[in-house]
């Protein structure tokens, strides 16, 4: 993956890729003998691409913005994102929609109606994700707090029993 080309931000790269994906699954497919098989071969493949394209981005963007003030994404919840979004069985030959068979449909109907399809589950997948991760996290910050909580308490304390000492050892 190479997000380090001159002049362009993440975002923009990670548009390019995607219209390139999308460019070349229409290249690639739109000549080949017909074979509704072939087509979901080819479409869990851009599923794929795409996962794997939105999940560096987003982790290269991560890190681009983290500085020494914010916590890196750990390792297990890293891992745990890529297992929510990688491919699942939503685009299988069984989802497709009876007015989707007609032998007589170009290749650009059908390829845009699975397309379309694809969006769908995709958008579903990463939202289900984005939940995930805020609900992960913020139950994350809320244990981090209590934990920081807990020590300020017993900080304080200690404070108040050295005046307390220091009061003392003044007043003899």
């Amino acid at each position: 993956m190479c997000f380090t080309q001159e002049g362009r931000s993440l975002t923009e790269i990670l548009q390019l890729r995607m219209h390139q994906m999308v460019d070349s699954f229409f290249n690639n497919h739109r000549h080949q003998p017909e074979g509704q098989e072939q087509e979901q071969v080819a479409l869990l493949q851009l599923e794929d691409d795409f996962n794997e394209a939105l999940l560096d981005a987003a982790m290269d963007l991560h890190y681009q913005n983290s500085n020494q003030d914010s916590s890196p994404l750990l390792p297990e919840v890293r891992q745990e994102l890529r297992s929510r979004v990688r491919r699942s069985s939503v685009l299988s030959l069984e989802d497709q929609s009876p007015e989707g068979c007609s032998p007589k449909e170009s290749f650009c109907k059908r390829a845009l109606r699975s397309f379309q399809r694809l969006l769908s589950c995709l958008w579903q997948k990463w939202q289900a994700a984005l939940a995930w991760l805020k609900k992960t996290l913020a139950a994350g910050v809320q244990a981090l707090c209590r934990a920081v909580e807990a020590i300020w308490s017993v900080f304080n304390d200690f404070c108040s029993f050295m005046a307390q000492v220091i009061r003392s050892a003044i007043q003899a």
